[in-house]
């Protein structure tokens, strides 16, 4: 148990508003972590052990509707936003550090609609990958958690689309997920029993990509 203990840990937090973003706050509070829930990263600030992301802009409408406005939107809040935080925590994270960041299944499996959205999350993933390999010298882990189906994306989905409909159908546990079960993995992979762990995208879809 000890491996979910974060005692003493500094864990900084961008994203808190979101459904995933407040479901790792508790997570990490409960875990004895101490949290500052933050908008952006202060090349400045005080040292931390965890930076966690949880940053979210869902776009949804065929490639011909997506204008330059909402792509640049799409692309900033859900890549621009973590490379940002990422490179400021470069020179801020203590040695062990931990950074977990939030994305979705849409950056490996591709979704009819979902072509800027599904874009932005491609590059976290590899950003995740690339970055993992930039900070392993200084003892810092790089890994993601990848969303499916979650209880709070009903307005994401037309019942009436069949392509938008696998995102539910295709759940192997036949329901959505739930914010309070983000958490748990977010501790793990922040506290000492990952410590070995990083470059890696956790899914946590229900099987949804076992069968999509």
């Amino acid at each position: 148990m000890d491996h979910f203990e974060l005692d003493g840990w500094r864990a900084l937090l961008l994203g808190a508003g979101s459904a995933a973003g407040g479901a790792i706050a508790d997570a990490y509070r409960e875990a004895g972590a101490e949290v500052v829930e933050v908008d952006r990263i202060d090349p400045a600030a005080e040292p931390f052990d965890v930076l966690a992301i949880a940053r979210d802009a869902f776009e949804a409408q065929p490639i011909a509707n997506v204008d330059d406005e909402a792509l640049g939107k799409v692309m900033a809040t859900n890549f621009g936003e973590v490379f940002a935080a990422v490179r400021a925590a470069r020179g801020v994270i203590r040695n062990p550090g931990r950074i977990v960041i939030v994305t979705s299944v849409l950056g490996e499996r591709g979704l009819a609609n979902c072509t800027a959205y599904a874009a932005a999350q491609g590059a976290v993933h590899n950003f995740i990958r690339a970055a993992a390999q930039e900070f392993a010298p200084a003892g810092i882990s790089v890994n993601g958690i990848a969303l499916g189906w979650m209880d709070w994306m009903d307005d994401r989905v037309d019942p009436t689309d069949p392509e938008a409909a696998r995102a539910v159908r295709f759940t192997i546990l036949k329901r959505a997920g739930a914010a309070a079960e983000i958490g748990p993995l977010a501790v793990w992979l922040s506290g000492s029993g990952a410590g070995f762990v990083t470059g890696q995208i956790f899914t946590a879809d229900g099987g949804l990509t076992a069968h999509l």
